[in-house]
């Protein structure tokens, strides 16, 4: 059987869909406040998977075995995502999913990275509870899916996150952080069988 990649949208394509641009007819002094009013249009991590959770081909809601995030790190964890996706709906999901985390402040990235084949990318801020809220989005186009995660974590499994281990090679991801005792684990693996 012939293997059929299907790319994720390149970096540079997420960058450019930030949406920070100027108005060419304004001053440079102009150009410089609206480009800042524009940039600063943000939205928070549960506004994001709200969001998310309303791209097309996102229908499934609850943990199953397609799952490619172990996640005891995360309390409250709600998901939404989609699995078996042709290129044309991954390309669509995809392309909605950047467009909606380009509103997430780059700040709030703690751990993640695009090689076009496979995402994986992580967010946290800071809560009302004394705690950290979480989104977690892991994409992969041979595999065919888009899978989104939000719940809360606390500084001690956000620090094991942010300094967890990323490697990336062809259609295989693997984020994996230390095992925290009383805890558990937290990885994301994106490979064939996941």
């Amino acid at each position: 059987m012939k293997k059929i990649l299907i790319p994720l949208l390149p970096l540079v394509a997420l960058l450019a869909m930030t949406g920070c641009q100027s108005n060419s007819s304004s001053s440079t002094a102009d150009k410089s406040s609206s480009a800042t009013e524009t940039c600063t249009s943000t939205i928070s991590l549960k506004e994001a998977f709200s969001s998310l959770s309303n791209i097309q081909n996102i229908s499934v809601t609850a943990p199953d075995y397609n799952l490619p995030v172990v996640s005891d790190f995360v309390e409250n964890g709600t998901i939404a995502a989609g699995y078996n996706m042709n290129a044309s709906q991954v390309y669509e999901s995809a392309t909605e999913a950047f467009a909606i985390l380009n509103k997430v402040p780059l700040t709030y990235m703690i751990n993640g990275g695009n090689n076009n084949n496979v995402a994986a990318f992580v967010y946290t801020e800071p809560n009302d509870n004394g705690s950290n809220d979480i989104l977690i989005a892991a994409m992969s186009g041979s595999k065919g899916s888009v899978v989104f995660m939000y719940g809360t974590v606390n500084d001690t499994c956000k620090s094991a996150i942010q300094n967890a281990k990323l490697e990336i090679q062809g259609d295989f991801l693997s984020l994996e952080a230390d095992s925290l005792p009383d805890v558990g684990d937290f990885n994301i693996i994106l490979s064939k069988a996941r």
